[in-house]
């Protein structure tokens, strides 16, 4: 069996330092180093010949190209024509370079997972291990490049860090899963009562996953062991509720009504009930004796993470040249895997089985256009959007230097490997190019890059770190953070947010009303459409079972491809237009510390509609993740945002901390479920029912008429 699998980041070595103080937001504060935290930016990668749109304009084929085809007549000007990005040749190398870099993760994997023990045996040396996974990996026999030909066969000999990398941080992930796992049947077949518990209930109980998340030696010091414990009880609940159904051969396909059918059985008067106890207690035994049938994990994903290579060689696997003809622009060098036929580019290092792209370095363009807009806001008075903008300047003017920053580094170690090896080289030449290279190796440069293929688009992703305290003191100055703020999902408005300060509130309710509407257009529309498909499919394969669907339907999949591709991409707008007024509001009202209710495990009632969109848990994920990135861009702890239980915080006045009511608007006293306002009958005020919940989030430490227990979403 295989599965695929999330890797998770590499912490390896890492311990959980104390809260760390956030006075100023200097270079002479105690907050974070920038170093821990890596800013990621996306560039499109093109072929070679390609002509890069500069201005928006020309993004679009050219209409004319159909019509004129027999004009055009080399592969050059059809792809100046057509306007793709990567020429069909580019993308079938780059598809048979992924294959093997995936073929050889997934080689290794199987090698160790054919035995269980290993299994556990390399699992715990990397969760203790302090250092590159690929360190420890390679001194396995069967795992190292030296003694494999059929490994050499697939990668050369630095990709090979790479794949041994990859492995390891799948390894280190499904590891820590299997040790939750048996920690959780451990518990439930100690204690068969909880068991039930789990069974009846429709939400997860929260004793019982820090229970299991304590009695695990790999997560009970994790700050996100609480929803790992949470999800291996979900998929435990989901292999038993299965099990039962299956044995009553009752077929329920959707997931609600499994649960709500188990829950039925187990009910206390049920005439199943004492069976099905007997059978769940034996179903619990016999994993804990036999062991749970674990899966073994497989890469799936075409992607290519270089984070096991250096910079200071060619043999890395990837190079970069500065464009000497067009501005901007810089050539990307892909060092290609044993079996795969490359070509030579005049640029390149690598002389022979090289891939060469091009791509636009729109990091100084983004800035002058942000200088240009910061005056423009200054000069009508707008203060607050003017620093945001020249922030963002001098952020992309900083991640530009880090950029070439690398690729300095790359050229001048590489001339210096080579007059090292040529016969007469002047001393004093070999001197300088080791002070030159000394330097650059001390200054911030940027991570090596992540590859992405997706469709037809490649992707490369290169992580920069954050601005340090003098980028940040060159734009903000000394400054002191000392109040809080609380955000609340609204049921209207995406965020509530409520910043407290010495006597007073600042309240703000953001409104992305037109990207949601715009979102559920789509995505009726795609649901639609996949039904209409469906239908299609379903009578084609009855009358004609065996061939291919009509040219329609194949378009009209395109076309529901491309559709939930749009829903996709509104989604993350979403959350980066509500996170940035969030965080820059915060900046604003100098918020130390930002609360977010905890909504990861919140599911919402049937029937209420688009209110179950905008209060899914998903979209306010990434929305609390993009706060946490921008925040870290602007030089906070990563300890300033932090997510707590909402328990009460929609039900209390934040004044006297009574039960209250909602109500429809500022002048009804009567409950209405849902209502836009929060009416208390003990001080006979009206408040905005998310502002009101806002204002209680910050007080969910403090305050025992809002009980709640508080974790940090990055420990």
């Amino acid at each position: 069996m295989t599965q695929d699998i999330q890797c998770q980041s590499w912490k390896q070595g890492q311990k959980v330092k104390p809260k760390p103080s956030q006075k100023s937001m200097t270079g002479n504060n105690t907050m974070t180093s920038s170093r821990s935290t890596y800013l990621v930016e996306s560039f499109t990668l093109n072929s070679v010949e390609r002509i890069i749109s500069r201005k928006g304009l020309g993004r679009t084929p050219n209409p004319t190209y159909r019509r004129d085809r027999k004009g055009i007549t080399n592969l050059a000007s059809i792809v100046r024509g057509t306007g793709k990005k990567v020429k069909d040749t580019d993308l079938e190398t780059l598809t048979l370079h992924f294959d093997q870099y995936v073929h050889a993760v997934n080689m290794l994997l199987s090698r160790i997972y054919s035995s269980t023990k290993r299994v556990e045996k390399l699992g715990k040396e990397l969760a203790d291990y302090k250092g590159r996974a690929y360190n420890l990996l390679r001194r396995e026999k069967d795992l190292c490049y030296e003694h494999n030909e059929d490994i050499k066969k697939l990668v050369y000999e630095r990709l090979h860090r790479n794949v041994l990398e990859q492995t390891g941080r799948m390894l280190l992930a499904d590891w820590t899963r299997r040790q939750l796992f048996i920690a959780a049947l451990k518990v439930l077949h100690d204690s068969p009562q909880d068991t039930l518990v789990l069974l009846r209930r429709k939400r997860i109980p929260s004793f019982l996953i820090r229970k299991v998340r304590d009695s695990c030696e790999s997560t009970k010091n994790n700050g996100s062991g609480y929803h790992y414990a949470m999800g291996v009880l979900r998929q435990v609940r989901l292999a038993i509720d299965r099990h039962i159904l299956d044995t009553l051969e009752i077929k329920i396909g959707w997931r609600a009504r499994q649960r709500k059918k188990v829950a039925l059985l187990l009910k206390n008067n049920s005439t199943e009930h004492d069976r099905l106890v007997d059978m769940v207690k034996k179903l619990v035994k016999h994993w804990v004796k036999k062991g749970y049938p674990f899966t073994t994990p497989q890469l799936r994903r075409y992607s290519l993470d270089f984070s096991a290579s250096t910079e200071n060689s060619t043999g890395q696997g990837y190079w970069f040249t500065l464009d000497s003809e067009r501005e901007n622009e810089i050539l990307l060098h892909l060092k290609l895997p044993p079996g795969i036929d490359g070509r030579a580019h005049d640029d390149s290092p690598l002389r022979e089985k090289n891939l060469t792209f091009r791509f636009l370095d729109w990091l100084p363009r983004a800035s002058i256009s942000d200088r240009r807009k910061a005056e423009c806001a200054k000069g009508k008075g707008e203060i607050h959007r003017s620093e945001s903008l020249t922030f963002r300047a001098a952020k992309f003017e900083d991640m530009h230097q880090q950029l070439m920053n690398t690729i300095r580094f790359q050229h001048t170690a590489h001339n210096l490997a080579r007059l090292k090896q040529r016969k007469g080289t002047d001393p004093e030449e070999i001197i300088n190019l080791q002070e030159q290279v000394i330097a650059l190796k001390r200054s911030r440069r940027s991570a090596p890059p992540h590859l992405l293929l997706r469709g037809h688009r490649v992707t490369l992703q290169i992580p920069f770190h954050s601005p340090n305290g003098t980028v940040i003191s060159s734009v903000f100055g000394e400054r002191e953070y000392t109040t809080k703020a609380g955000a609340d999902r609204g049921l209207r408005a995406p965020v509530a947010l409520s910043v407290e300060k010495e006597q007073s509130f600042e309240d703000l309710l953001i409104m992305v009303g037109h990207l949601v509407e715009k979102r559920e257009r789509i995505r009726k529309h795609a649901s639609q459409l996949t039904s209409e498909v469906t239908l299609k499919k379903n009578n084609w394969d009855k009358k004609r079972s065996g061939q291919s669907y009509p040219t329609q339907v194949h378009r009209n999949d395109r076309h529901i491809t491309a559709l939930w591709r749009k829903v996709r991409r509104l989604d993350r707008e979403i959350a980066r237009q509500v996170a940035s007024r969030t965080v820059w509001f915060c900046e604003e009202h100098r918020v130390k510390k930002l609360f977010f209710e905890d909504l990861r495990s919140f599911q919402a009632r049937a029937g209420s509609r688009d209110l179950s969109y905008n209060l899914s848990s998903n979209l306010w994920g990434k929305i609390i993740d993009t706060v946490r990135y921008m925040r870290e861009s602007l030089g906070h702890s990563k300890y300033s945002v932090w997510t707590v239980n909402p328990r009460y915080t929609s039900q209390t006045c934040h004044v006297c901390g009574e039960r209250g009511v909602r109500v429809v608007d500022e002048t009804s006293t009567t409950e209405r479920k849902g209502g836009e306002y929060f009416y208390c009958s003990e001080c006979e005020e009206h408040f905005h029912a998310d502002i009101n919940a806002a204002r209680n989030i910050i007080h969910v430490q403090d305050s025992s008429a809002v009980p709640g227990r508080t974790m940090s979403t990055l420990q």
